[in-house]
């Protein structure tokens, strides 16, 4: 479970700002919570804020950070790496970009992160968290890498690691236990767009039709979702029929593939079961093409059903951006239910979004501190993010959690909204 994750430098993210999925000590949906290694965290969080406020950018921080570390094995010596610090700064330009994250991992509690500029790591650390208490397991400066008692599986490999290169990935290049099952959390960590939901298209259809318990749960999340069929089914088509419902613009290129090279060349696609009505007045079950049946929402409920399933299977995390786009508020709600509660969820899997739904922003469906907004500052342009848990009245008090959360943050009680000129 991931109990925080902090950026800095990186596009609108100026300064270090940290988002937390730590519970606050608040009294709402008590029944929320989950506890793990000794912490209570949240099982989602929704992110609201005007349109280029830097929800987005938190998302691809968290992105980025991701790619940064898995790419690393394959990184060569020479090569610069990729970075999109802070523009509006001139300053910022000559500082590395920061990352940090603090995850559970099996049984244990780390705290990871690095900073890098495009020709070399600048810093990089691992702690283990026991008890409330950090302790070292490897530090990287200017100076070098200090590796401790408590991570032998470092020992040796320091000298061995190229200046623009992640230590943590060559020590788990070379099977380190520790090294391993933090580049593994990465892996399955997911962070998506709600846009381009067609990214795991090809997933979810070999999730949902592989004959194991894991696609069953999968059909029955889409049947729980009252998308209008009433069957699904497995189907091919050629490439040309495939590029062209999936991928606009691209007619010219389709002239390219000869008929026969699109009968040999197949793939994957669904068919979604509808009941049609004869003219003797009897009925049958007739299978379509869900590319050309279906609503855009349900090809995206429908895209986006295997790495659901698959992240509360495993009790992992998955954020997405634009959540909400395509999906009817029912649905979207119906989502973060299944995440929120420990019936549905009993593998403590976590959900991260960002939106502009503000159907959700209620007391029914969140804690306070499950709602985060995000804000840039009118003087430099960079994001701050902080959760309605924080904020205060101006007579100090907290937000109460018997407000009207919708209606206040309309009216710009706790800002993150845009400034319209008239």
């Amino acid at each position: 479970m991931l109990l925080s994750f902090t950026v800095g430098n990186f596009r609108s993210f100026k300064d270090n700002k940290t988002f937390s999925l730590k519970a606050a000590s608040i009294q709402e949906h008590k029944e929320f919570i989950r506890e793990d290694n000794n912490f209570k965290l949240l099982p989602s969080v929704a992110i609201y804020g005007a349109n280029s406020s830097g929800k987005s950018n938190l998302i691809s921080a968290i992105g980025m950070m991701k790619k940064v570390l898995l790419s690393s094995v394959k990184t060569n010596p020479t090569e610069e790496l990729k970075t999109d610090p802070f523009k509006l700064d001139e300053l910022y330009l000559q500082k590395p970009t920061f990352f940090e994250v603090v995850f559970i991992s099996g049984d244990n509690t780390y705290k990871y992160g690095f900073e890098y500029s495009p020709k070399k790591i600048n810093g990089e650390w691992l702690y283990i968290i026991k008890n409330d208490q950090e302790k070292i397991l490897f530090i990287r400066n200017n100076e070098g890498i200090g590796v401790t008692k408590d991570f032998p599986e470092g020992n040796g490999k320091e000298e061995a690691t190229a200046a623009n290169r992640l230590f943590l990935s060559l020590v788990a290049q070379l099977n380190g236990k520790t090294s391993l099952s933090i580049m593994k959390w990465f892996e399955d960590l997911r962070v998506t767009s709600g846009v381009k939901d067609d990214d795991f298209k090809t997933f979810s259809i070999r999730y949902l039709f592989a004959a194991n318990e894991k696609s069953k749960k999968a059909k029955e999340f889409l049947n729980g979702m009252d998308l209008g069929f009433f069957n699904i089914r497995k189907s091919e088509t050629g490439i040309k029929e495939y590029v062209s419902t999936n991928i606009a613009g691209l007619d010219d290129i389709l002239n390219l593939f000869s008929d026969e090279i699109n009968n040999t060349i197949k793939l994957p696609t669904i068919e979604t079961g509808h009941i049609v009505q004869k003219m003797d007045g009897t009925s049958s079950e007739a299978f379509f093409s869900n590319d050309e049946m279906e609503s855009e929402g349900t090809k995206k409920i429908i895209n986006m059903s295997g790495p659901i399933i698959d992240t509360l299977e495993r009790g992992g995390l998955i954020v997405v951006d634009e959540f909400d786009a395509k999906l009817h508020p029912l649905l979207t709600k119906k989502i973060i239910e299944i995440f929120n509660f420990p019936e549905s969820n009993p593998n403590n899997a976590q959900l991260i979004f960002a939106t502009h739904d503000t159907n959700l922003l209620s007391n029914k469906i969140f804690r306070r501190d499950q709602i985060w907004f995000a804000e840039k500052d009118r003087n430099d342009e960079s994001t701050d993010i902080y959760p309605l848990s924080d904020i205060r009245e101006q007579n100090g008090d907290k937000i109460r959690n018997d407000r009207i959360y919708e209606k206040d943050y309309i009216n710009g009680k706790y800002g993150a909204i845009p400034f319209l000129r008239s």
